[in-house]
């Protein structure tokens, strides 16, 4: 039977996120963290648990693929399956934009991530954001920052819809709970940004808003046009925040991964000298938190215009104290 795992100090590093956030909103937001952290425990009975280690060669990997990815993997698979180096296999997959990582035995250490150095509440009535995240942990960030009065617009074509979206819990219609609890305050806009024309719907939308959070790569980000230099040629007054899987000054700045993934990889998923497979994709609410806490002091002005989260900090934030 699987041991399934959490870090020690993940309900603590919580508490202490979701005081940032309210100290900088001036109210209660972030209420029942645990409730939160633990959300896909709390939205269905019985949550898809992340992918086991998978046993390869001279160590393990995690090869945390979705339906998307099932048929690019099981050609890749017998490409490299003379190679018994589990990190080379991972920078290989990385090539084929497989979200596969190897699983570490030492943590790697990195500073958490700068949430800036915010001294003003955050008033977000009238601010107005553009997500372009799905899955977790920008969900979270951008759910929080509507509930506290921001107007944001999500950007999820319906052919591509957020792997959320029909996850655990859903009956067939697209509304799987833990999806709904992410966001539930939001207006979605059906925009494929493969296909956006200067001047186009997705224009006009960045045009007037205030900030945009993406969850997406770092390769999908200049593929689409989501970067700094792009979006400030529209609105020369806004602000960005990316989310990513690994830090921009990392080895795996553009890998493809998910929380799992990065657990894997962090080192924090080696324990008593054997890989651990997560109860739930932990790094990923401590991110999100993490973003909503970046993106308040954005937008006063107490953090630059352009930052960066990403999951490796937020889990470099976990290691305890000497």
């Amino acid at each position: 039977m699987t041991k399934y795992w959490l870090p020690p100090l993940l309900h603590e590093r919580g508490e202490l996120l979701a005081a940032t956030i309210d100290s900088r909103l001036g109210t209660e937001l972030v209420a029942a963290i645990d409730y939160w952290l633990e959300l896909p425990e709390r939205t269905v009975r019985e949550p898809t648990r992340p992918s086991t280690p998978r046993r390869w060669g001279e160590g393990y990997l995690c090869v945390d693929i979705g339906p998307d990815d099932e048929s690019t993997w099981e050609t890749f698979a017998p490409i490299v399956e003379s190679d018994s180096d589990p990190e080379s296999v991972a920078r290989r997959a990385q090539v084929w934009r497989l979200p596969v990582t190897p699983y570490r035995s030492k943590r790697i250490a990195m500073e958490p991530n700068d949430l800036g150095d915010c001294h003003r509440r955050v008033d977000l009535r009238g601010v107005r954001v553009v997500d372009l995240t799905s899955m977790w942990a920008g969900p979270f960030c951008t759910e929080l920052l509507a509930r506290a009065g921001a107007r944001v617009i999500k950007i999820e074509p319906s052919c591509r819809p957020d792997g959320l979206r029909y996850g655990d819990g859903d009956n067939g219609s697209g509304n799987a709970p833990m999806f709904i609890e992410l966001n539930n305050s939001k207006e979605i806009a059906d925009i494929d940004l493969r296909h956006c024309s200067e001047g186009g719907e997705f224009h006009q939308l960045v045009r007037s808003a205030d900030l945009v959070v993406t969850s997406l790569s770092p390769r999908a980000n200049a593929n689409l046009g989501v970067t700094r230099d792009h979006l400030h040629a529209v609105n020369p007054d806004l602000a960005l925040l990316s989310i990513t899987a690994f830090a921009s000054e990392s080895d795996e700045s553009d890998w493809v991964a998910y929380g799992t993934g990065v657990h894997a990889a962090s080192g924090m998923g080696w324990i008593d000298g054997r890989p651990a497979t997560p109860a739930f994709s932990y790094p990923d609410p401590l991110a999100g938190l993490e973003a909503c806490a970046t993106a308040l002091a954005q937008l006063v002005g107490d953090a630059p215009k352009q930052c960066r989260v990403s999951l490796d900090r937020s889990v470099a934030a976990l290691r305890e104290s000497p």
